[in-house]
């Protein structure tokens, strides 16, 4: 579960593991700048770090405030329990200010004929969420009611309905007043707000709260960042509105910018480097139950970049060292052989057990099929039957290759094309064994004992959960 209060006081400056303090810094120009840029998407997709950039994106809008801006965070995720998007959202402007400031005051004032309005039987939780912090700001003429309101008065539930009939013809005055006051308060302190987590809200809620934006807050100097899975968004709107809705086209008419949260980030001599690499050695290290001989085992590091780790989150690459974490609890350390290499397959099983359990119960029944394992390693066919073909494979043997080697006993049909000849077949494997020597490779490490270890250990918790 994600810890916000933990978050909230993050900067680039402690941590930037997939080097986006320049994403963030380009958002603020481009916020600081002519362009009219809000309502602005940040997309990526679950799991990917969004909120802990959100929360260092604000820290830093703050940290160099030569604007005046006034910065909220609204968790929609944690506000649709409240099923009034509007209340969420004036209350956090109301934030900004002191108790006894005039502009929060008026602007309280203002809220509530529109609230009272649009709000109907939800009033009574609604301003009860809302003016529960800011009771001192409620207008004099609203005073007595707030008794009511704390009570659950079934009156006042009646009243509002009747306020809501009556009031129907006051909607845009209402809501022009509204708009004229939240304009009038950012004139002095420009507001941004980040709202975040729309993607896992009921989807009423967060199509109301797309609406919200586009009507109330689509006025100057509000400039509203929306942090999310904006494939998910389309999908809750498609859920409101029905499959033959045009979700793109209806997202887009909110929104005027969207900036993509990159998956990668640069590394040395200016590589692309996947920022699931990049969490997973960042995960490992930080862990206290992973020992330092396993942490600075370099080998268990390369496994990620063969796989194909697209489908996973920052989350599901937690789950890996999870994974990890308790085969090490569970791990039988009488019955090591080669220490080295039964790391790396620790780690190797960990990660197929997360990403294909089909793979692993075929490596359970010994039934594995060669196709499927080299589709998950990213291998082609290793055809060493010729003279000509041996030398190159030989001397650029990876942890990749001690995989298929190891593997290749259980497979249906062998993975490797050997020289036809016994005395060949022996000198290539000899050669094989010597390349592979950097891993501690022996050969005994597929008698089975030590994977049929692992795997029993894999399979006895539902660790993923």
């Amino acid at each position: 579960m994600t810890d916000y209060n933990l978050m909230k006081d993050f900067t680039f400056d402690e941590r930037d593991e997939f080097t986006r303090k320049p994403i963030a810094e380009k958002i603020i120009k481009l916020l600081d700048s002519a362009i009219d840029v809000s309502p602005l998407i940040i997309d990526g997709k679950w799991g990917t770090g969004k909120t802990e950039f959100c929360f260092k994106l604000k820290n830093l809008i703050e940290a160099d405030n030569t604007n005046d801006y006034k910065v909220g965070y609204v968790n929609a995720f944690q506000a649709d329990h409240a099923n009034e998007p509007l209340l969420t959202l004036i209350a956090e402007v109301a934030s900004f200010y002191d108790e006894k400031d005039d502009k929060r005051k008026n602007f309280i004032k203002n809220a509530v004929p529109y609230l009272r309005l649009i709000s109907g039987i939800g009033l009574k939780a609604g301003l009860g969420f809302a003016f529960g912090r800011y009771a001192a700001d409620i207008p004099d003429a609203l005073a007595d009611g707030m008794e009511e309101i704390k009570d659950g008065s079934k009156s006042l539930i009646d009243q509002s309905l009747e306020s809501m009939i009556k009031d129907q013809a006051e909607a845009e005055k209402n809501l022009s007043t509204l708009r004229d006051t939240l304009s009038d308060i950012a004139s002095t302190n420009p507001i941004i707000l980040l709202i975040d987590e729309l993607d896992r809200c009921r989807p009423d809620f967060a199509v109301a709260m797309l609406e919200t934006i586009k009507h109330v807050f689509d006025v100057e100097n509000v400039q509203i960042i929306l942090v999310t899975n904006a494939d998910q968004l389309k999908a809750t709107i498609k859920h409101s509105y029905g499959n033959e809705t045009d979700s793109n086209s209806y997202l887009y008419k909110f929104f005027k910018y969207q900036i993509n949260l990159p998956t990668t980030s640069k590394g040395g001599e200016n590589q692309a480097i996947d920022n699931n690499d990049t969490y997973f050695r960042k995960v490992v290290q930080d862990s206290k139950v992973i020992p330092h001989t396993l942490k600075d085992n370099q080998f268990i590091y390369e496994i990620p970049k063969f796989l194909d780790l697209g489908e996973l989150s920052l989350r599901n690459i937690e789950q890996v060292v999870r994974c990890i974490e308790t085969l090490i609890v569970f791990e039988d350390k009488d019955k090591s052989k080669s220490p080295i290499a039964e790391e790396i397959f620790m780690v190797f099983l960990s990660f197929v057990y997360m990403m294909d359990k089909e793979l692993l119960n075929q490596i359970v029944t010994r039934h594995i099929n060669s196709t499927k394992f080299s589709n998950f390693t990213n291998s082609s066919r290793l055809d060493i039957s010729h003279p000509h073909s041996r030398s190159d494979i030989l001397n650029d043997l990876s942890v990749k290759h001690l995989f298929l080697f190891v593997f290749d006993g259980y497979f249906i049909n062998s993975f490797l094309d050997l020289p036809s000849s016994t005395i060949e077949r022996q000198t290539v494997q000899r050669h094989i064994k010597i390349s592979l020597g950097k891993y501690d490779y022996v050969s005994d490490i597929h008698n089975d004992e030590y994977i049929k270890q692992v795997i029993n250990n894999l399979l006895l918790f539902d660790i993923i959960k």
